[in-house]
């Protein structure tokens, strides 16, 4: 499995022919050069699209020009995509609502209910799952009233039990430096344990992310097994999950 990272929460996941693309944003979202590394990596693929919500840092409505020069695609987005975005998506794309499942192209799709917009997805297939949040995160502003900030971290925990249940390979879960708790990006690596973490919605500035695996590690019993991190620093670096 060869994952790219492009930009934000939009990353191309490269596995047994087929291409998967994630959250592909706006043009406001997405710096050109990003979008360059993006090109060649769709043109030509067995692509599907995943779009976990609308916001647009995550759903570019001039999606199905981007894919133009792939050789298949199909699209797997949110009920809310669907609902806001109705004349962006070809007649065929797969609209999920939480907490369903559906076979697509020979790949199980399952959601879960966002605590922002929209769901995370659930992929599995023989040799591999993956879990990709969207903006399902640890969303703990200091400005939120106290009920509201435990009522996220309540939600945030329960979607970490179904996740760690799941038991991905590789996990795609939000990473942001403005919270004291990260979005929950350490308590998600706890949790899940996942195969590799990688770790999203920077809006670009990567500078930090080196620092996220020691303070997983600090976090963790004495004894247990490190979990690898993708620390990009760029668009289009990479790493290959064996």
């Amino acid at each position: 499995m060869d994952i790219t990272y492009i930009h934000h929460d939009c990353f191309v996941v490269r596995h047994a022919g087929r291409v998967l693309l994630f959250d592909y944003p706006r043009p406001s979202h997405l710096p050109a050069q990003a979008a360059q590394m993006a090109a060649p990596l769709l043109h030509g693929a067995d692509l599907t699209v995943f779009f976990s919500h609308g916001h647009p840092d995550h759903f570019d409505p001039n999606i199905l020009a981007v894919t133009a020069g792939a050789a298949t695609r199909r699209f797997v987005v949110s009920d809310d995509v669907a609902d806001m975005f109705p004349d962006s998506l070809p007649p065929d794309a797969v609209i999920m609502a939480p907490d369903q499942t559906r076979e697509v192209a020979r790949l199980t799709v399952s959601t879960l209910e966002s605590n922002d917009l929209g769901v995370a997805f659930l992929l599995s297939w023989p040799e591999k799952r993956l879990y990709f949040g969207g903006d399902l995160a640890q969303w703990d502003w200091p400005t939120l009233p106290d009920r509201a900030r435990a009522e996220t971290c309540r939600f945030f925990t329960d979607a970490l039990a179904r996740i760690a249940d799941f038991a991905p390979d590789v996990a795609f879960t939000n990473c942001d430096f403005r919270l004291d708790s990260l979005g929950g990006v350490v308590a998600f690596a706890q949790a899940v344990r996942p195969g590799l973490l990688i770790p999203m919605h920077l809006f670009g500035d990567a500078s930090r992310l080196w620092t996220l695996p020691s303070r997983i590690a600090e976090a963790s019993p004495p004894d247990a097994p490190d979990i690898p991190v993708f620390c990009y620093a760029a668009p289009g670096d990479s790493t290959v999950l064996e």
